[in-house]
This record gives C-alpha cells, sequence and structure tokens, in this order.
C-alpha cells in the first residue's frame, strides 16, 4: 500500500522550509494538488499541532502530521518530504525534525495497513538514513521499494 500511495507526486527531497508550519503545509499542498484532501484539511494538521502540542513527532527528526477524516480527506493518501534543514517543533529530544509525512485516513480503520508498512520504513534506521541522503523523489521511492521487496521475501 505504501508503494501505491507514495510517488513522485506526492513524495519530494530536500525541501527548503522555514518553520514546522510551512513544512506542515508544503507537504499537504503535494495531497492537495492531487486532490486528495482539502485546503481545510492542511488547516486541521496545523492547528492540531497548535491545539495538543507536537504529539505528531513520532521518532527523532520524524513527523507525521494527521487530522479526522472529517477534516477533509477524499481517499486515502500519504505524502512524504525531505527537508534541507531540519526544523524545530518544540519536541524535546525528537527535534529537529527533517523528515515530514502527511497522512489522510478515509475512517478510523482503511489506513492501519499503510502505518505496518510505514513503520516498517521509520523503525530501520539504516533506510532513515539512505532516505534523508537522497537528493531526488525517484531515489527515495526506490530505497523503500527495495526495503518493502526485502521483507516480503
Amino acid at each position: 500500500m505504501l508503494e501505491q500511495l507514495l510517488g513522485p507526486s506526492t513524495c519530494k527531497a530536500k525541501v527548503n522550509a522555514q518553520s514546522w508550519i510551512e513544512a506542515g503545509r508544503k507537504a499537504g499542498k503535494l495531497l492537495l494538488d492531487k486532490k486528495f484532501i482539502t485546503e481545510n484539511y492542511i488547516e486541521s494538521i496545523i492547528n492540531g499541532v497548535y491545539e495538543y502540542g507536537p504529539y505528531i513527532v513520532i521518532g527523532p527528526g520524524i513527523a507525521l502530521f494527521h487530522a479526522r477524516p472529517e477534516d477533509g480527506v477524499n481517499e486515502i493518501c500519504l505524502s512524504m518530504m525531505t527537508l534541507k534543514q531540519p526544523v524545530e517543533f518544540g519536541a524535546g529530544e525528537n527535534d529537529p525534525v527533517d523528515l515530514i509525512f502527511v497522512l489522510g485516513a478515509i475512517d478510523q480503520n482503511s489506513h492501519l495497513n499503510l502505518m505496518a508498512e510505514l513503520m516498517q520504513v521509520l523503525q530501520d534506521d539504516a533506510l532513515l538514513s539512505e532516505i534523508r541522503n537522497e537528493n531526488s523523489a525517484n531515489e527515495i521511492l526506490k530505497v523503500i521499494k527495495n526495503k518493502l521487496k526485502t521483507k516480503e521475501n
């Protein structure tokens, strides 16, 4: 599922962002441009951090923006971005963040398989290092595809 959702239009490498807000908006725009989400969803993912704090920073250097399906998700989707320079979220030892995801789920359960695959990627420190070092979306997608392929065998 991860391979179907992440493609050249929903994955970007070495993006410039001055703040976590700009990073979230840019990663969200990848999904907005494909009409997977609405503008309201981007506002909701940003407001969620204001309201609940940096709970979306799920590991060292990794943020997973998300909001409720009813906030503007048209279909299950995921975007991924690496940042040229990491940004601070106020997340203590997990700051600064240089790997940004935006997840759009259409209900409470449909994204669980996607999350399981994403966790395979996020728990592999060597793979994360490779992803962070790649200079293009195509190279990032290749290393993820190879990782998932070796997991299947």
